[in-house]
């Protein structure tokens, strides 16, 4: 039986009542009761997130799933989910993707831990969660952390989950992958609330985090702040720029915000003259797609700026470039299409099809859903239907 995605971050479990600590993590409190837990959990992250430590600064975090709070000192870590019906893409993503057997550039293959591999495989399902966790901290012992965040998620939802994890360190980011089965140990099908992936997973991290390593020192703060200066994404400097309209003089900005409109200059979002920049039109959208797609910039400046991201609806025209990575781990796999004088960037999950470049294509159906608009099946060959058939055709009868 299909679920919906409504279906599928919709079903709330009932409890088990399970109360025995797995793992322990310095100074993580653990109690019986877990709405307290989850009450907490929030109240502290409100309290860090809105409280104005002095020096604190403001920050933005974005990406599926969330990235970091925006105030405060609290640990910021980068969480993203996505999920799959597929038996087939499940077993690969554990057996070639997780342990990097694909990758012969990585020597040292990271070894998962989480559930036994035979019980785990003795019970794989074909809906399973995908979970990418990635710390700003990097002194984070990763599979402590999963550890830990994975117990939390059980006490919150009452799921006794069938679950495997792995470090990689081939990225200048380490980051953790975690696989969640779609039915748990007490045969319950796994079903996530959106806005338990979108915030609650999210804040769990970054308040268990904090506990492992302390809270985010100045300097921290400060090499923050000075990343987001270069980010190609939206940020607080942005939402600052945002209030001002037509010519921004750089005399009486504060001296960071001076710097995010000298990067917009260099990226093509903003016009420098003499003594004041000035916004280009559509800038804001450039850097909330490239937040969810980071190919998109750069296939926008490409384009001189002709490039929209897909919203929905039926788009017929000539691919003129296709964007694939790793089959198993596709947030960012997409086609450029010109329809017409435009140029539209159509994000796709797990592209299949090959030889579309200069194809005549007609893309249909797509709606924005977690991380994905459109599937391969809503693409489809056009050209080859407009083109003559059979000898009389050839003949010109």
């Amino acid at each position: 039986m299909r679920h919906t995605i409504k279906d599928i971050f919709s079903n709330r479990p009932s409890h088990t009542g399970r109360e025995e600590d797995l793992y322990k993590v310095r100074r993580i409190p653990y109690k019986k009761d877990d709405l307290r837990i989850l009450e907490d959990l929030l109240k502290s992250s409100r309290r860090l997130t809105h409280g104005g430590n002095k020096g604190s600064g403001d920050f933005h975090g974005g990406g599926i799933g969330g990235g970091g709070f925006e105030n405060g000192r609290e640990q910021r870590v980068m969480f993203k989910a996505s999920y799959s019906y597929s038996q087939s893409v499940h077993e690969k993503y554990l057996r070639t993707y997780m342990p990097q057997e694909n990758k012969s550039e990585v020597e040292e293959k990271p070894q998962l831990f989480g559930t036994p591999e035979d019980e785990y495989g003795a019970n794989m399902d074909g809906l399973h969660f995908k979970c990418i966790i990635s710390p700003e901290n990097q002194d984070v012992n990763l599979e402590l952390l999963s550890r830990e965040f994975i117990k939390r998620v059980e006490a919150l939802t009452g799921y006794r989950l069938y679950w495997r994890g792995c470090v990689h360190t081939d990225t200048p980011h380490r980051h953790a992958h975690l696989c969640i089965n779609g039915k748990d140990k007490d045969g319950k099908n796994v079903r996530f609330q959106k806005e338990m992936i979108r915030t609650t997973m999210r804040e769990t991290l970054s308040y268990v985090t904090t506990l492992m390593v302390g809270e985010r020192t100045d300097r921290e703060i400060e090499v923050a702040r000075q990343n987001m200066v270069n980010a190609r994404r939206w940020t607080k400097l942005d939402e600052a720029l945002e209030r001002y309209s037509g010519k921004i003089s750089t005399g009486g900005l504060p001296t960071d915000v001076a710097s995010r409109l000298a990067f917009l200059s260099e990226i093509g979002l903003s016009e420098k003259h003499a003594g004041y920049y000035a916004l280009k039109s559509g800038w804001k959208d450039v850097l909330v797609a490239t937040g969810r797609y980071n190919t998109f910039i750069g296939e926008w400046q490409k384009a001189g700026g002709n490039l929209a991201l897909y919203s929905g609806g039926t788009v017929r025209g000539i691919c003129e470039n296709v964007i694939t990575f790793d089959k198993d781990e596709a947030w960012n796999d997409a086609v450029i299409v010109k329809e017409g004088g435009r140029r539209i960037y159509i994000p796709v999950w797990q592209l299949s099809k090959e030889n579309l470049i200069g194809r005549q294509i007609e893309v249909s159906g797509g709606k924005r859903a977690l991380s994905r608009q459109v599937r391969s099946s809503d693409i489809r060959l056009i050209d080859r239907e407009q083109k003559p058939q059979g000898r009389s055709a050839l003949r010109g009868e």
